[in-house]
């Protein structure tokens, strides 16, 4: 087995799913972690290849790339709630980057299936989220690839599921956001609409932690129905474009009144109109237990759909 920096590779690194890294498991002291390789950027070590200047610029991308991950990991190792899955180890070996995490044994559980869950069991698997995005956005750190490969499961001793994030090399800090569309990643599926301006290089694409909310959007919609909110599939590819076209995005009507509302705010075209991660927690917290009509009356004193009375039938 091939070792790094005392680290023990299992198997071979792979590069499924990963972006610009490779990836597997480890081990090390005889506990098993998970191990990323960065595929870029390369440390030269070889001077007889490169000349002298060749070999200073690439260092200093790499200084610069190391102190940006440093600074990144201790910021996001502030948050750890239990099911963030924080960096343990960041370091160079030779000429590349790797960075070490826990290993989590996860269960296979789709967005489909946990649409077939329990509505309880599909609501405190949002609250866990939601909970973690808290501790996340509380540190002004935007996630920037939410999506189900980002979601592990682990089944409790109770029967039921929590949830764990991972993945964290599209994150970024919001009061230093990607300069160019080549620092960012995302899935399509999730990406919203001002993510696809940012790449673009056009008018309104600013990164903020409301990429998230609109991803989660997506995502919550899954696990309460069991699909993505729904657009013309024969004119739009993905619901951002659907979104930037004008359209507003069809949320399922099997998903409770309440949530309904909710999602359609946090799929708004417009950022400064979805709610933040504190809003959509407290109306996840009190939404009623048991799915059913509501009759909503508005206090015309209070503000958003939190201060809807909600009276059940």
């Amino acid at each position: 087995m091939a070792e790094v920096n005392g680290y023990r590779i299992i198997g071979e690194l792979k590069c499924n799913n990963s972006g610009y890294s490779k990836w597997g498991f480890a081990r090390k002291n005889g506990i098993d972690v998970f191990i990323k390789e960065f595929l870029s950027p390369i440390y030269p070590l070889d001077a007889t290849v490169l000349s002298r200047e060749q070999i200073l610029r690439k260092r200093e991308i790499c200084n610069k790339f190391e102190a940006e991950k440093k600074a990144f990991y201790a910021e996001l190792n502030k948050c750890s709630t239990g099911n963030i899955v924080t960096v343990t180890d960041f370091f160079r070996c030779a000429s590349k980057y790797y960075m070490v995490t826990e290993k989590v044994d996860a269960a296979a559980i789709s967005p489909e299936s946990i649409s077939r869950f329990p509505i309880e069991q599909k609501v405190l698997i949002i609250k866990i989220i939601l909970h973690c995005m808290r501790s996340l956005h509380g540190h002004g750190i935007v996630h920037g690839d939410i999506k189900p490969d980002n979601i592990l499961f682990k089944k409790t001793q109770k029967g039921t599921y929590t949830a764990k994030i991972i993945d964290f090399d599209s994150s970024f800090l919001e009061a230093k956001p990607p300069e160019n569309e080549e620092e960012f990643q995302g899935d399509m599926v999730y990406l919203a609409p001002e993510s696809l301006l940012f790449i673009a290089e056009e008018e309104g694409g600013i990164l903020t932690r409301k990429v998230d909310i609109f991803a989660l959007g997506v995502l919550f919609h899954q696990y309460l129905s069991g699909e993505i909110p729904g657009f013309d599939r024969e004119k739009y590819d993905y619901a951002f474009e659907a979104v930037l076209d004008g359209c507003e995005l069809n949320i399922n009507s099997t998903i409770p009144a309440g949530f309904r509302e909710l999602l359609k705010r946090m799929l708004d075209r417009d950022p400064d109109k979805r709610p933040d991660v504190e809003e959509i927690f407290a109306y996840v917290t009190n939404a009623p237990k048991v799915p059913c009509e509501e009759k909503t009356v508005i206090n015309s004193s209070s503000k958003g759909f939190l201060s809807k009375a909600r009276t059940m039938l």
